[in-house]
Formats: structure tokens, sequence, C-alpha cells
């Protein structure tokens, strides 16, 4: 009798343990542009990685490039390759405005991060 309670708390231990973890969001690590097309309008490519843990429900990524380009795109959290389009005159290094929308619990949860590159990409 006495193992079979300890089993069965193990067992709920490592059940919560396991929705803990499942339940904590995945941190948006990296966003960067990794190629501008010369088309018009321009196209800037971009790329995601996420840490470990619930991926968003939605992800809203906002582009800003060193000559005044503005872009935006708005992507499900299981995407990592996204494509906007941007006004203005392209030109890097660029900046990226990420606003993640998560729901853990029943609750939504918003996070904002943004990304600077050090260096421009060259569209072809």
């Amino acid at each position: 009798m006495r193992w079979r309670r300890w089993g069965a708390i193990s067992v709920g231990v490592l059940a919560l343990a396991a929705l803990i973890a499942g339940a904590r969001p995945a941190r948006l690590r990296l966003v960067r542009v990794t190629h501008v097309s010369a088309a018009m309008p321009p196209v800037a490519s971009m790329s995601l990685r996420y840490a470990r843990g619930a991926r968003p429900q939605f992800v809203v990524l906002d582009v800003v490039g060193a000559h005044g380009a503005m872009g935006s795109a708005t992507i499900g959290g299981d995407q990592e390759f996204v494509e906007a389009p941007l006004a203005g005159v392209p030109g890097g290094p660029y900046r990226i405005d990420a606003t993640l929308a998560y729901r853990i619990g029943g609750f939504l949860m918003l996070r904002q991060t943004s990304f600077v590159e050090e260096e421009s990409v060259v569209g072809s």
C-alpha cells in the first residue's frame, strides 16, 4: 500500500513538471532579415528562432530600415520564416520589433522584444 502511494505521488509530480515545462512561453531568441528583394515593392525575408517552450499563438513583426523602409507582418507562432513587403527606400541595418501573443492557462500574455542588426543585408 505504501509503494502505491509513493508511485501515485511520483506520477503526479512528473505530470505537474511536464505541465509546467509545456506552459512556459518560448522566448524569441533571434529574428533577422536574411534577404531583401530588388523587386517593387521590395520584400524583406526574415527568419525566426525560438527557445524551448510553448510557442506563441501569433507574432507581429515590424521592420524599420535605416533609410526609412517600413513593413509589417503577422504570422502564426509555428512559422519560422516570413516575408514582409517594405514601403520606402530599402537599406539596412534593420530594426525588428516583435510582439508575441501567448495563451497560457487560458490567459492572454503579450511579450515585446526588439532586434537590431549590426550590418546591412544586400538585396539582389
